[in-house]
């Protein structure tokens, strides 16, 4: 190769270098000046502006108090007889006959067993004769004494003879009477143990008597509310009488000393009238009890109470702005709930929405009730 080609190639060798640096400078520089256009840019600001939280939906009630307000609760409890009474013999002898049948309504007064008299009817007429002959002797010496035609001493023996046959005369009408076993109490003939002709001595069970026509209800009242109730308070009973509830008063008559050791609770009876007969000895009802009734109470849905960590709130429309109220409770009274304190008469109570607000948050009242 000559060396005018050599000269040539070298130069084209030149302009490629030159052209190649040329345009990586042309880039870097404008990369630089896009650097600092971007950094010459005012920057936006980091923190956004507060949007305020539109007005919730809610649903208030005035506040007003109730006139009174009955402090109720419901105890399950044993329908049990008034009374069970055992008759019994007072004398030696057998059965003559028996008049009425188990399960048969009986009177006082009404003969239910018959004893037989052929051993006692004759020491009766023994006595009897015996009592009319003294009668008649006293009243002879009593005429001869006021005629001077006898002593005071055999008017005094007359005196003494008449009341020895007098007392004997008496005790065996007594044992005659005894012989007719009579019902004692009104009510049911529950059992009757013995048979006609058995023999029986005295004390010898002989009718098993209850008395239905007044029932009492056993209920065991706990310790923290015993202390409410007292001889003549009255209860309801809610009874269930051939698929129906029925209400039926009564009056407490008997609250036990001694309490249950291991329920803590007390004994109480109710005394019912049960004279139609719709109540039975065993029967479970339940009694509705009332501790106190309280004036002026603030009553409120349940569901408006907020539960706390460390109590309850609920919240009221002040304004247009919801505010919280810590609220201490009361008795619960079905689906609603005392307030003792916390609200006032005249509070608007947030009864729908009141889960979707805040402390100061702005609502919207929809619609209001009292």
């Amino acid at each position: 190769m000559s060396d005018k080609s050599k000269k040539s190639q070298g130069s084209k060798e030149s302009r490629g270098r030159f052209r190649r640096i040329a345009t990586k400078t042309v880039i870097a520089l404008v990369a630089v000046g896009a650097v600092v256009a971007i950094a010459m840019m005012p920057q936006p600001s980091k923190e956004a502006p507060p949007t305020e939280a539109p007005p919730v939906n809610v649903s208030v009630m005035e506040i007003v108090p109730e006139g009174t307000l009955a402090d109720t609760f419901i105890l399950p409890a044993v329908i049990e007889p008034n009374r069970v009474v055992t008759v019994s013999a007072e004398e030696a002898a057998a059965i003559a006959r028996i008049l009425p049948k188990e399960g048969d309504a009986v009177r006082r007064g009404d003969l239910l067993v018959q004893l037989k008299t052929d051993l006692i009817q004759p020491q009766f007429a023994t006595a009897e004769a015996r009592y009319k002959r003294d009668q008649i002797e006293y009243e002879r010496m009593t005429a001869l004494v006021k005629e001077d035609a006898a002593p005071q001493q055999d008017l005094d023996n007359a005196v003494s003879q008449l009341a020895a046959s007098k007392a004997a005369f008496e005790e065996a009408r007594a044992r005659l009477d005894r012989t007719h076993v009579l019902s004692p109490v009104n009510g049911v003939l529950n059992d009757l143990p013995v048979e006609e002709g058995e023999y029986v001595s005295p004390g010898t069970p002989v009718a098993e008597i209850v008395e239905i026509d007044t029932v009492k209800v056993v209920v065991d009242i706990p310790e923290k509310d015993i202390a409410f109730f007292s001889v003549g308070r009255e209860a309801e009973v809610l009874a269930t009488v051939k698929g129906c509830e029925k209400s039926v008063a009564g009056k407490v008559t008997y609250i036990s000393q001694l309490a249950n050791r291991q329920t803590r609770s007390t004994p109480v009876e109710i005394a019912l009238d049960n004279r139609q007969g719709l109540l039975r000895s065993g029967q479970i009802v339940r009694v509705r009890l009332t501790r106190r009734v309280m004036k002026d109470a603030i009553l409120i849905p349940l569901l408006a109470v907020i539960p706390l960590e460390d109590g309850y709130a609920v919240y009221v429309v002040e304004g247009s702005q919801a505010k919280r109220r810590d609220v201490q409770l009361g008795v619960i009274h079905g689906d609603q709930i005392q307030i003792v304190s916390g609200l006032r008469p005249g509070d608007k109570l947030i009864v729908a929405g009141h889960r979707f607000v805040a402390p100061g948050q702005n609502v919207n009242v929809q619609s209001e009730t009292k």
